[in-house]
């Protein structure tokens, strides 16, 4: 009678498991080595192609932006009801908090956007007049502006400082008169849209247009601000190659 089989040593594998086990060792090392996917400017410098999705923070980051401006815009053109609008777009960024919770993402720009429509909905439903919803939106807008022109004023301009955190490449900007001009006109471009935010919704607000006033709202916000953001990226790369060409 032959010898059973010994059974195989104590850590020893079948090749093709061995296969299996490098495989998907080697799968979750490089998942795990992968920096988290940013968006918005940190996202697009360093990169040889603009992104409209990492801009403006992808899809997920169009809801969080968008929704709730247009729910309390066709809530309220439906309901002539101040409180039902109000209520409902702070209720559907509380979701959106939670997800982000939940999911163990940063619910920093959520918070952020809650504040503001908590601020908007209780001012909108203590006055009963749905204007008032947008007053924290032209309060930041106006403090926004004066903040870029100040940066402009103390020669610091902001987009320089940003850009140099997110891109060490141009971390002396300020030694680089070419750098500085460079960064003083995003900074002014920027200027400009919170401006002409001012400028446009500020009358709609006044005179009580509040269907007007989301829509020029929604108009003015991700798309004009994915435009500049594409400027910049433009702006900054045109530097980039200049300087390498000094070099």
């Amino acid at each position: 009678m032959s010898a059973p089989t010994p059974p195989p040593a104590e850590g020893n594998s079948h090749p093709a498991a061995d296969e299996d086990t490098r495989r998907t060792t080697g799968e979750d090392s490089r998942r795990a080595e992968e920096p988290a996917r940013r968006s918005g400017l940190g996202a697009i410098l360093s990169e040889d192609e603009f992104s409209v999705s990492d801009a403006i923070g992808g899809p997920r980051g169009i809801l969080e932006s968008v929704l709730p401006t247009l729910l309390f815009v066709v809530l309220f053109v439906a309901t002539r009801s101040v409180k039902i609008a109000a209520l409902s777009a702070v209720a559907v960024v509380l979701v959106l908090l939670v997800a982000r919770i939940v999911q163990r993402q940063s619910p920093g720009t959520v918070l952020g956007g809650l504040l503001g429509v908590a601020l908007g909905a209780v001012l909108a439903i203590r006055s009963g007049d749905g204007t008032d919803f947008y007053w924290p939106g032209i309060v930041i807008n106006a403090v926004s502006l004066m903040v870029l022109v100040l940066t402009i004023l103390l020669r610091r301009p902001l987009v320089g400082v940003l850009v140099a955190l997110l891109d060490p490449r141009v971390q002396d900007w300020q030694e680089d008169p070419d750098a500085r001009r460079v960064y003083t006109r995003a900074t002014l471009l920027f200027a400009g849209l919170y401006a002409a935010k001012i400028a446009v919704q500020l009358p709609l607000l006044l005179t009580g247009q509040v269907a007007a006033l989301g829509a020029a709202k929604l108009a003015m916000g991700l798309p004009a601000f994915a435009v500049l953001v594409y400027l910049v990226w433009l702006m900054h790369r045109a530097l980039l190659g200049r300087r390498a060409r000094r070099d």
